[in-house]
């Protein structure tokens, strides 16, 4: 048996077989099969990120019809994010200490099915505030025919003083007096159970005889108990669920032997599953519509991309259960905890792992609220779709060209590179009005994910005796602190200034990091050469003595 020549595709993926015919021409025939160990990886890759990519996506929309505020949408992803940044060194260290990588894999992936799984059955007792409540105004229908209105804001209050201040305009729709979006109509069904949606189109030319208007007695129910029960359910299952990748990873390297720089290879398969389904089951759902409980009106149904989830989460359980893992040698376990520790005390590590962690904090607030400010522009269905798979077949092809890309320009300028095109992305998100004019900007993902990415883990991997040890750092602080601090800071932002703002912000923040980044860096390597400079000017005043 020989391996297959180094110029085949599949070289590292088959085994190759030279038999010998017995004809006369003495013709060799090559029979390749494929390697099995290899597969299980991919096809778990390929499963595992599908599931993510027919939900993930669309999940802060599913959020939005909810009527969760951005700062609870933010609340809930950095929750998240924490949770996982806490739990998956502890999964591991148990995992390694009992030789149990398999059982705990499989109960994490399990963990997601469920929670997953429970935030589409949310039972909603009473209405949240967002229902009927829209900029500070509610108004309530009685049956005599007469028309309240009630909790007024303070500056309503203190800027008319009768009724005939605030209606003097008889032609005018309520919309225009009041300032409210089209949709009071749900404030309206949610506080009188006797509103019917159809008849209040009749309104828009109404003189309001009757308006009057006074703070509301009764405290207004909000949208606590809903969230409160999200993060509960969020917060248990990504206990158990946050050692999942982890592990896979590690048994993927495992297999991979000393040909870890595969590992891409591997990967590479679940952006692909991701992009795909994203595109498909985003499409797929545009033509479901499913009546709004507030307004009656048709909104996106994405209750079916809880069943992909379910389908692809299973068959990656099933895929994972073919794992096998290796014994871990726990005194390399400490020693690299221990290393952990030191790498934290110097300056060019910890400045490297605050970009990183900036990154992380940037793709986290696109990843969370992009979607939001796109519904919010009126963007549909199939857009998102379509931005989806812009984004990974930009990844797929800057992954594809990765290695030349940091051999020429090098892992520095990668990532000043990113962070510019960061930059560029939230000030085009700011400014533009249009939801397709998006998708074009849409393929610099590539460069801002695939190619800075690339450059963390090859930098991490070129700095001798902390590869290891950064490496787990950097995707603590690009996956747990960094996406949980984009999606906090971030809600916190949007739920104050609104999203255009809060992409503004980030721009600004983006364009300060780099060039922060570009000065410390130019700083340090003027350093480090004059601290080489100085070595070898005193060895060669030694050697003269």
């Amino acid at each position: 048996m020989e391996k297959c020549p180094k110029d085949s595709k599949m070289s590292s993926e088959r085994l190759c077989v030279n038999d010998e015919e017995g004809d006369e021409n003495s013709k060799h025939r090559f029979d390749c099969k494929i390697n099995r160990k290899r597969l299980v990886s991919k096809l778990f890759y390929l499963f595992y990120f599908s599931a993510f990519g027919s939900l993930w996506p669309y999940l802060s929309l599913y959020f939005k019809q909810l009527f969760l505020s951005p700062r609870q949408l933010g609340i809930l992803v950095a929750v998240r994010s924490l949770v996982q940044f806490v739990f998956t060194p502890v999964w591991g260290a148990l995992a390694d200490r009992f030789n149990k990588s398999k059982f705990v894999l499989l109960l994490g992936l399990s963990a997601w099915l469920l929670s997953t799984f429970s935030l589409a059955i949310i039972p909603i007792g009473e209405q949240p505030k967002a229902c009927y409540e829209m900029n500070s105004l509610s108004l309530s229908l009685f049956q005599n025919g007469s028309t309240t209105l009630t909790n007024f804001t303070e500056v309503i209050s203190r800027n008319h003083q009768s009724n005939d201040e605030i209606v003097h305009d008889h032609t005018r729709s309520y919309e225009s007096i009041f300032g409210t979006s089209k949709y009071l109509p749900w404030a309206l069904s949610f506080f009188s159970n006797d509103y019917e949606p159809e008849k209040s189109t009749k309104l828009k030319e109404d003189t309001f005889p009757n308006l009057q208007y006074y703070p509301s007695p009764e405290k207004i129910s909000d949208s606590s108990r809903l969230f409160i029960f999200m993060v509960c359910v969020i917060v248990i299952g990504q206990i158990f669920a946050s050692p999942t990748q982890c592990l896979a990873d590690t048994a993927t390297l495992q297999i991979l032997a000393e040909d870890s720089r595969e590992y891409g290879k591997q990967a590479f398969w679940g952006s692909v599953g991701y992009g795909m389904t994203a595109f498909i089951v985003g499409t797929s759902i545009s033509g479901r519509r499913t009546p709004n409980p507030c307004s009656k009106e048709m909104d996106i149904n994405y209750i079916p991309c809880f069943y992909v989830f379910g389908v692809f989460m299973v068959t990656a359980l099933i895929v994972a259960s073919r794992f096998k893992f290796k014994p871990v040698d726990h005194t390399q376990c400490k020693e690299t905890a221990i290393g952990g520790l030191r790498v934290l005390k110097k300056f060019d590590y910890a400045f490297f792992l605050f970009i990183v962690f900036f990154c992380g904090t940037a793709f986290g607030f696109i990843q969370t609220f992009l979607f939001w400010h796109l519904r919010e522009l009126g963007a549909q269905q199939i857009l998102f779709g379509l931005i989806i798979l812009s984004n990974s077949t930009a990844e797929v092809v800057v992954y594809l060209l990765s290695e030349r890309l940091l051999r020429n320009i090098g892992h520095f300028r990668v990532m000043y590179l990113g962070l510019l095109c960061y930059a560029l992305r939230f000030f085009y998100y700011s400014y533009c009005s249009r939801p397709w004019l998006f998708l074009p900007i849409e393929f610099i993902q590539g460069v801002t994910t695939a190619a800075v990415w690339s450059s963390f883990v090859s930098h991490v991997g070129a700095e001798p005796g902390v590869a290891t040890t950064l490496q787990g750092l950097v995707n603590g602080f690009y996956t747990g602190l960094g996406y949980a601090s984009g999606g906090l800071l971030g809600g916190v932002m949007v739920h104050e200034f609104g999203t255009s703002t809060a992409f503004l912000v980030f721009g600004e923040l983006s364009l300060i990091v780099l060039f922060v980044f570009i000065i410390v860096n130019n700083v340090r390597q003027t350093e480090k050469s004059s601290d080489i400079t100085f070595k070898t000017v005193s060895k060669a005043d030694e050697f003269e003595e």
